[in-house]
């Protein structure tokens, strides 16, 4: 009996030993499908390289959660972009009108700038899908479509990120309010959406004080359209200054941008027509290492006005720039300087201080108490900034007047509320203009 038990126990013992011997196997067989951690996947968001143990040649990526594609490079969860989309990575695949886009990697794109075939596709977000993307920096991502015979680039069906962190548009590193003509020198601190525009003469090889402006955005300036009534609209004609507090020095606060677009309003009246209506301009800018401006204490948006803000008539707001502190002298002030001005009824000063046909309800008028304080030449296209609701906000352009701080001949400034659609709407489509393909 002894010895039955003892083979019982032997034979129980080698079939769980082979038992385990073939889960082993299967296990082994499972693991050594594939070799993990392979180099040249190039995997992104966190994917795991793997390539086959008999196909040693063929590698692809084992993605996360919330990820797909060849290289985990698509995020299938997202639903909006944030800033201009250059690092949307989304699933959204048709335009503002439900057209399909075309894929990437489409034959019909093959001569077009941007396809699945360049070198930095994965870069780009390019490939063989047909998703949104923003390779060359535009307002928002976009996509190829097809039109009949014709290829043409177009805005997607999708929407900006709502951002969790409250703009700091209007806001400055220090609130002081300083008391341009008879204004006070201002610390870049305390107008740091102020922008400063500079022509490049070819002749002198200098560049010219021309204008002021203001940031509204990282990517665009505003300011007025008769400053480009001289010297044209080129844009590599003119560079923009961000953070500068003197006109003839540099430091290490400023930041310097070239001009990628200008546009003027399709309805401005020129300077010898003795109208100014419709006076504001917008520009495009971006660093030589194609960057938009970094907030910091010296640089910072202005924050555009509701589309129904009415300030009150005698308001107190503020004007600031680098121009003549009096009409007859011969050079711009060298130091930023800004100055307090009052709002003025619209009715009192088209129909008292100004002809009728001058003033229109697309222009706002300031002045100083008792005319001491005004903008004057030189501080054209920039900002008439008024507090709303503990922000600075952009009511006003510097845009025309006779003389300066001369009585009862208030400064009259581009009403920026009559033109937030139109600021919208060219900010949105400014590289989305149909073109045949390239030859």
């Amino acid at each position: 009996m002894r010895l039955l038990i003892l083979i019982s126990l032997t034979l129980g013992a080698l079939v769980t030993s082979q038992e385990s011997a073939l889960t082993r196997q299967r296990l082994h067989k499972l693991r050594s499908k594939y070799k993990s951690g392979h180099p040249d996947c190039n995997c992104l968001n966190g994917g795991t390289c793997i390539s086959y143990q008999l196909f040693s040649q063929i590698n692809r990526c084992l993605c996360p959660k919330g990820y797909d594609g060849e290289h985990c490079e698509i995020d299938t969860e997202s639903q909006c972009y944030k800033e201009d989309g250059q690092d949307y990575r989304g699933t959204v695949s048709k335009n503002e009108e439900n057209e399909e886009c075309l894929s990437w990697d489409s034959p019909s794109l093959s001569r077009w700038p941007y396809n699945a075939g360049l070198r930095n596709s994965l870069q780009l977000g390019l490939g063989k899908h047909n998703y949104c993307r923003n390779p060359n920096g535009r307002s928002k991502p976009w996509c190829y479509i097809k039109k009949g015979y014709r290829t043409l680039p177009t805005v997607c069906d999708i929407q900006q990120c709502h951002r969790e962190i409250d703009s700091t548009c209007g806001q400055r590193s220090f609130s002081k309010y300083f008391k341009i003509v008879s204004g006070s020198i201002a610390a870049i601190e305390s107008q740091p959406w102020i922008a400063t525009i500079f022509y490049y003469s070819k002749r002198t090889e200098k560049n010219v004080f021309v204008c002021g402006g203001s940031l509204i955005d990282p990517c665009w300036v505003l300011t007025a359209a008769h400053c480009f009534s001289a010297r044209g609209t080129d844009s590599s004609d003119y560079r923009v200054f961000l953070g500068k507090s003197k006109l003839d020095a540099t430091d290490d606060k400023e930041q310097t941008f070239q001009v990628e677009q200008i546009i003027t309003h399709e309805g401005y009246m020129e300077e010898n027509t003795g109208s100014y209506n419709n006076d504001i301009a917008l520009m495009r800018i971006k660093s030589a290492s194609g960057h938009c401006a970094a907030e910091s204490d010296y640089v910072k948006t202005i924050c555009l006005p509701a589309e129904n803000l009415v300030m009150r008539d005698n308001t107190q707001c503020e004007v600031s720039g680098y121009g003549k502190e009096n009409n007859l002298d011969l050079y711009y002030s060298k130091i930023l300087k800004t100055a307090n001005v009052n709002l003025i009824s619209q009715s009192l000063c088209r129909d008292e201080y100004y002809d009728p046909n001058k003033v229109n309800d697309n222009m706002v008028c300031a002045g100083g108490v008792q005319w001491k304080t005004d903008s004057c030449k030189g501080d054209s296209g920039g900002p008439l900034i008024c507090e709303h609701n503990g922000r600075m906000s952009l009511y006003g352009i510097v845009s025309w007047g006779e003389g300066c701080a001369k009585e009862n001949r208030p400064g009259v400034y581009t009403r920026v509320t009559r033109y937030l659609s139109w600021i919208d709407s060219n900010i949105r489509r400014v590289h989305f203009k149909s073109r045949g393909p390239p030859k």
